[in-house]
């Protein structure tokens, strides 16, 4: 029987991201990826940045909705939009 893979939209465009250098890791996160138009924006939260795994993950989520529901509405130049979404700092939670 195939095991099928849910993504819920709590999920969706999130994921864990792991990367190591020899033994040690070099980032430990979480990656926001979102792809329209042949654009791609990605963006890494940090566990160390943000106080720890949740927090990172929850700020992930904030942006990425925000995203959405401003595509939602209509974009007509996803570089440019997404370009705006990468001079940002922070998330602020």
């Amino acid at each position: 029987m195939a095991t099928e893979l849910l993504i819920t939209m709590k999920e969706k465009y999130i994921t864990r991201y792991e990367a190591t250098k020899g033994q040690s890791y070099t980032f430990v996160g979480w990656r926001l990826c979102i792809t329209r138009k042949g654009e791609r924006f990605v963006r890494y939260f940090s566990d160390l940045h943000y106080g720890g795994s949740q927090q990172a993950h929850d700020a992930a989520i904030l942006m990425r909705d925000e995203m959405m529901h401003r595509m939602e509405q209509g974009v007509e130049n996803y570089h440019e939009f997404f370009n705006m979404y990468r001079r940002l700092g922070r998330v602020e939670l």
